[in-house]
C-alpha cells in the first residue's frame, strides 16, 4: 500500500490517494478540493482511480468529488446518513452507500467500513487490517478528536466511537481527516479523556 497524501482546500483537508503498487488501481479518500491537482498525480503515477470515498459529509470533505468522478468515471461511496452535506456543495449523489462492517477491495487492498459517528451522523472510518492502517475522518486527530458541537453532532455518540477504535491494535496507524498521521497507541489518553 502506498499512501499520498493532499492538502486541499481552505482548511487543508488531507485527501487521501491509496494506492495498490502491485495492480496500480487506487482509491481516493476525501476529495475535499482541487479535483485537478489529484488527477495530476493519478495520472502522473499511472493510476486507475476505481473509488472515491467521502468519511463524512462535510463540505470540505466532498467539493472535489463531480470533478474527479466525471474524469475518471470512478465509483462515489459514502454513508447514507450524512446525504444531507450534499446540499451544501456540488457533489452528485452517491452511486452507493457504507456501512458499518461492509468490506471492499481496490487491487489487492482490503478495507472494513467502521461507522464512527458523533462528528457526523454519518461518519465513517475505514480499516486495512493486514497493514495496521486507518483511515478516520474527523472522528480521531493527533492529539485531540472531532468538534461535537456542530449541527447533527453527537457527543455520546463520538464517546462509543472512540472507545470503538481504542480496540485496535497500538501500533495501527491514524491517517486523520487534518493534521498529522498518528497511533492508536499514541492517542490512547486523548481517547480516554474524551469521557
Amino acid at each position: 500500500m502506498k499512501i499520498t497524501t493532499l492538502k486541499v482546500g481552505s482548511i487543508r483537508t488531507n485527501c487521501y490517494i491509496v494506492e495498490d503498487e502491485a495492480t496500480k488501481k487506487a482509491l481516493v479518500i476525501d476529495a475535499g478540493a482541487e479535483p485537478e491537482r489529484i488527477l495530476g498525480l493519478l495520472q502522473k503515477n499511472g493510476l486507475k482511480l476505481e473509488l472515491i470515498i467521502a468519511t463524512h459529509g462535510h463540505f470540505d470533505h466532498l467539493e472535489g468529488v463531480r470533478r474527479l468522478k466525471e474524469k475518471t468515471g470512478a465509483r462515489f461511496l459514502m454513508h447514507q446518513a450524512d446525504l444531507f452535506g450534499l446540499k451544501t456543495t456540488d457533489a452528485p449523489q452517491p452511486d452507493g452507500f457504507l456501512a458499518d462492517s461492509n468490506t471492499f477491495e481496490v487491487g489487492g487492498l482490503r478495507f472494513e467500513v467502521l461507522h464512527t459517528p458523533g462528528h457526523s451522523p454519518g461518519g465513517i472510518s475505514l480499516y486495512n487490517e493486514k497493514e495496521q492502517v486507518l483511515f478516520s475522518g474527523d472522528t480521531l486527530f493527533q492529539g485531540t478528536y472531532g468538534r461535537v458541537d456542530l449541527p447533527f453532532s453527537d457527543e455520546g455518540k463520538m464517546i462509543n466511537s472512540l472507545q470503538r477504535l481504542l480496540k485496535l491494535p497500538p501500533e495501527t496507524v491514524v491517517y486523520p481527516g487534518h493534521g498529522n498521521a498518528t497511533t492508536i497507541g499514541a492517542e490512547r489518553n486523548v481517547i480516554k479523556t474524551a469521557w
